[in-house]
């Protein structure tokens, strides 16, 4: 008798067993190279979802970044990634490098850090609006990077891109000129805090250029409607005594168009909430601004049906043209 209630329990688990089972979704995020910030904010990510979304792997691959992650993800080859608002806005819509070959194959979940525009000089150097660097030695990148297209752009649109006297340095060797003496100043998309500027302040006490407020005066946000105003709070660099407005590029999370609309709320209720802004604080403190509150800052394509059904969740006005398509 108890052999046969043995057994019997036995086909009874095994009938239910199916019922019960869970599959896994395993999702692949793409983030940049694996030191770079990119990576870093893509990991952080990724493991806090595998960690708290039940039922879901989330796994970071290597790229080279911003372009790559929109071309594997729009593919399919990846599920998830990271990019600046300018590539992915560019991409969807079909224009610069991505003319005549748009990719819509994503949509966006919210805004992940700023890549805050670093206009900087020292305290001492007399410059103190974005006019007085005409005529100046500006570290603006180099070309083909990110940073130099938003120098181009932001000083273009103040007239004064032709007027300085451009130094094709990128990060700490844009840093180090500015410390030699062998620039006025320099330009450079980071989050803040950011290593570069840190550096630069150890020397000797800096100062944030406003560049803000005069490219506020012209079509500069009409034409780019990608960048967003970003204040360097007093004191977060040794010199900056006062808030200072600049612009910044959102790094934007998107997701394939295709990945179930419920999974994607919840991975956006779980990374925007509260116990995730914290774990991502611990990642990298340009974590600050991935809040529901500024979640949509720089985005400008459609946001995906599942991240759209937590901010209206949350209680964030969506924009028309963002809704999800």
């Amino acid at each position: 008798m108890r052999k046969i209630i043995f057994w019997l329990g036995v086909f009874l688990c095994a009938g239910l067993a199916p019922a019960y089972a869970q599959k896994v979704e395993r999702l692949n995020f793409v983030g940049g190279p694996p030191a770079g910030v990119f990576g870093i904010f893509a990991t952080g990510i990724g493991t806090y979802l595998s960690k708290n979304v039940p039922n879901l792997d989330v796994s970071v691959t290597a790229t080279g970044g911003s372009v790559e992650n929109l071309r594997r993800v729009n593919g399919g080859e990846a599920e998830m990634g990271l990019s600046f608002a300018s590539d992915i806005h560019e991409a969807y819509f079909g224009q610069e490098k991505f003319k005549g070959k748009a990719l819509t194959n994503f949509r966006a979940v919210g805004l992940v850090f700023f890549g805050v525009a670093h206009a900087i000089t020292f305290a001492d150097s007399g410059i103190r609006t974005a006019e007085e660097l005409a005529g100046k030695r500006v570290a603006v990148g180099t070309p083909g990077s990110g940073t130099f297209a938003s120098a181009e752009r932001v000083f273009r649109s103040l007239g004064i891109w032709d007027k300085i006297n451009r130094i094709p340095l990128l990060g700490a060797q844009a840093g180090e000129a500015l410390s030699d003496g062998k620039a006025d100043a320099f330009f450079w998309t980071g989050p803040e805090p950011d290593r570069v500027t840190m550096e630069a302040s150890t020397k000797k006490p800096i100062r944030a250029i406003d560049i803000y407020t005069p490219a506020s005066k012209t079509d500069f946000f009409k034409q780019y409607p990608y960048f967003a105003r970003y204040v360097f709070p007093a004191g977060s660099y040794k010199g900056i005594t006062e808030d200072t407005p600049t612009v910044g590029i959102p790094v934007i999370w998107y997701v394939n168009k295709d990945v179930a609309p419920a999974l994607v709320q919840k991975m956006t209720e779980a990374a925007y909430n509260k116990a995730g802004h914290a774990h991502m604080l611990k990642v990298h403190a340009g974590s600050r601004d991935m809040v529901p509150q500024k979640a949509l800052q720089g985005v400008t394509i459609p946001l995906h049906k599942g991240a759209e059904d937590q901010w209206r969740a949350a209680g964030i006005p969506i924009p028309d043209a963002i809704r999800a398509k």
